[in-house]
């Protein structure tokens, strides 16, 4: 087979001989995707886990909001500078050396970490985040090519929900965990949240100081552990791939000539509708990572300090709800095959629930701003599965991974953009407009989509397959 270039006018062709192919799914394939989970899950742990309590962790370490919101961007800015180098990885040495160097640097990353605890070490923490955040670029990409390796035809989509849910059951720990810990603080002045809380605050008493250093302490030093554990079962247990393919389509793939990362690179890149995937999918996808970085500034900023810990459990509901809304919509997705439809669907109630979000902030209803995270949850992060096996369908033969690692960097791009224009923005409009801006961020997503053509290459491969292989039985 010839794929050295994509078009949405391309076909997929294959000989009889492509089609003698005997699948099998392995036993093992659920306990690897548990390990994957939870390797993911304490990734993405981190990735939150200072910027939620932005205002103790600013004051405890006598930094700024723009350090303090480093620890969250740094995971977008590496992601972005070294994703092309990650993906040919992935591409070139396959799944089980790329998760034993992502968990690697996720444990390695955790233990430095724990001696980041005294107040004059914040420079330790930084580097810590700065390796785990090197260890999500070979993690981050695999759901969708786990899934497409190990599990059969009718398990990929939901096999692909699982996997992405692993990292927001993370962010959902980070967002909770650390606020719990923390201890409570009175109100403060919140004219300008943004503002180092040296100006805002007198310094924090010792009791108050020996509370926050026992709290990382309890944060930094169980989870140095888990990852460790991790990263060992996944040296001892996980394999590149399986000794007989799993469905039709994987079979094929593994029959067909294997081209150069470069080649897969421009068919990608030459692809209409991967390219209108590649912005939708960064725009929603930007918009959920700028929201959790800034949502505990947002409510802050609408609701005053002594609201912090608010912010962590919203935070930890839009998660909650992103894992039901995950498995719910790859379920949906398995069963209808109706991509186009349902990417529509779950981003313009996404788009609607930053509008409702909005006008809660201007009523100031903490009830009304729970009930909606569950809603930007279930469609912001369902969304993410079903983004990954659209980008597979309409890319079919190339690489699950290669084309996860884009719509990832594209992610991470919006994501560092936005982030950083809404922290500013929050003091200039106030957080109602931030949020409008958000919508209307995903309604121009929602028109990228619609332009998207219905081209499934790889249902449609399996398919053929099926239909030519029943035929061959009935002649016979």
């Amino acid at each position: 087979m010839d794929n050295k270039e994509i078009t949405d006018s391309d076909t997929i062709s294959y000989s009889n001989k492509d089609l003698s192919v005997n699948c099998n799914v392995s036993k093992i394939r659920y306990f690897l995707l548990i390990i994957f989970i939870i390797l993911s899950m304490s990734n993405s742990f981190h990735w939150v886990m200072y910027a939620i309590v932005e205002n103790i962790a600013e004051e405890y370490y006598r930094t700024t909001s723009f350090w303090i919101d480093s620890t969250s961007t740094i995971y977008m800015i590496t992601y972005v500078i070294f994703i092309i180098p990650a993906t040919y990885f992935l591409d070139r040495f396959g799944l089980r050396i790329s998760l034993i160097i992502g968990a690697s640097c996720n444990a390695l990353g955790s233990f430095i970490k724990c001696f980041s605890i005294e107040r004059s070490q914040f420079w330790i923490c930084m580097v810590g985040q700065t390796i785990s955040a090197c260890g999500q670029l070979f993690i981050l990409n695999i759901p969708p090519m786990l899934s497409a390796t190990w599990f059969a035809a009718n398990e990929v989509n939901v096999a692909t929900a699982y996997g992405v849910f692993g990292n927001q059951i993370g962010i959902g720990f980070g967002f909770l965990i650390p606020p719990l810990l923390m201890p409570k603080l009175g109100p403060l002045n919140t004219t300008n949240v943004t503002l180092s809380m040296m100006e805002l605050n007198p310094e924090f008493s010792d009791e108050i100081n020996i509370k926050i250093r026992q709290a990382f302490i309890w944060i930094t030093r169980p989870m140095a552990i888990i990852c460790l554990i991790i990263l060992i079962l996944i040296i001892i247990v996980f394999k590149d791939k399986p000794d007989v393919p799993p469905s039709d389509a994987q079979a094929l793939r593994t029959k067909s000539e294997k081209e150069s990362y470069i080649e897969s690179m421009r068919g990608l890149i030459h692809s209409r509708n991967f390219c209108l995937l590649f912005f939708s999918y960064g725009l929603n996808a930007g918009v959920f990572y700028a929201i959790s970085t800034v949502l505990g500034a947002i409510v802050v900023k609408t609701m005053g300090s002594e609201y912090q810990s608010y912010a962590g459990y919203m935070g930890s509901l839009i998660v909650i709800s992103g894992i039901f809304g995950s498995i719910i919509c790859g379920y949906i997705l398995a069963w209808s095959g109706k991509y186009k439809l349902i990417t529509v669907i779950t981003y313009v109630l996404a788009m609607v629930g930053f509008i409702i979000f909005a006008v809660a902030l201007k009523l100031k209803s903490i009830l009304m701003m729970f009930f909606v995270s569950v809603i930007l949850g279930f469609f912001m992060t369902g969304y993410l599965p079903i983004g990954f096996e659209y980008a597979a369908e309409v890319t079919y033969p190339q690489s699950e991974g290669t084309s996860a690692g884009l719509l990832n960097a594209s992610a991470q791009i919006f994501g560092i953009i936005l982030t950083y224009c809404s922290l500013s923005m929050i003091d200039i409009i106030g957080p109602f407009w931030v949020n409008i801006g958000f919508a209307i961020i995903l309604a121009i997503g929602v028109v990228l989509t619609l332009l998207i053509t219905n081209d499934l290459r790889r249902q449609e491969t399996a398919q053929a397959m099926k239909k030519k292989s029943l035929s061959n039985e009935l002649s016979s």
